[in-house]
């Protein structure tokens, strides 16, 4: 039976239908459930979503392309960052949890094990986790920023803007290559276009998160 709670939680889902079948079952399965889930249908609805409205956690099944996109965005983008993310995962094991963990997701769940209260109590550590996280980048800027004092000639501000400023180029970016994807005639040259557009978006992207890691 899976314990009440004061606020529902507003769950996204990002993945492969067979796998939100899953999920969604297992939240019809207790209606006593304080869960709510939603599915986005692509990358861009998952991004238009997570824009436009109050999220608590993310779910992703990372066996899905955008799925693992919408994980780094996630990462980098302002907007976004502070939603934590959930990896469904098709097997416990510990290299792939590892994989999902440092890419950036929050907490994993063995997919074979869902159930209505498994969600509510991985939602639940992903967002403890993301606050403690965040509390302690925080605290590790004030001290750096203590240090350096006024030698520094690049504050975490103006770092931290042009991180802002490249990220949303990169959101425009893979957000146009998609309607472009959607909109070319099916020549091979206009498709290889689009493509190597989008592969060097996330390699930037992918560039972008190391450095901010490092």
């Amino acid at each position: 039976m899976v314990r009440p709670m004061l606020d529902t939680l507003q769950i996204l889902f990002l993945g492969e239908l067979a796998i939100w079948l899953k999920v969604a079952q297992a939240v019809v399965e207790a209606p006593g459930a304080s869960v709510q889930m939603h599915r986005a249908t692509s990358l861009r609805d998952a991004m238009h979503c997570l824009a436009s409205e109050r999220w608590d956690a993310v779910f992703l099944d990372l066996h899905h392309g955008p799925a693992k996109e919408l994980l780094l965005a996630l990462q980098l983008h302002s907007v976004f960052h502070a939603v934590p993310a959930v990896a469904l995962l098709a097997c416990s094991d510990a290299k792939v949890k590892g994989d999902a963990l440092s890419s950036g997701a929050a907490a994993c769940l063995d997919v074979n094990r869902v159930t209505a209260e498994a969600i509510q109590e991985i939602a639940l550590a992903a967002i403890n986790s993301k606050k403690s996280a965040g509390s302690a980048r925080k605290d590790s800027q004030m001290q750096l920023a203590g240090n350096n004092g006024e030698t520094d000639r690049f504050p975490s501000s103006r770092i931290e803007l042009v991180f802002h400023a490249l990220n949303n180029l990169l959101c425009v970016i893979n957000a146009n290559a998609d309607v472009l994807a959607d909109q070319v005639d099916g020549s091979q040259p206009a498709v290889h276009s689009v493509d190597q557009i989008k592969k060097a978006a996330k390699n930037a992207a992918e560039l972008m998160r190391q450095l901010k890691t490092s």
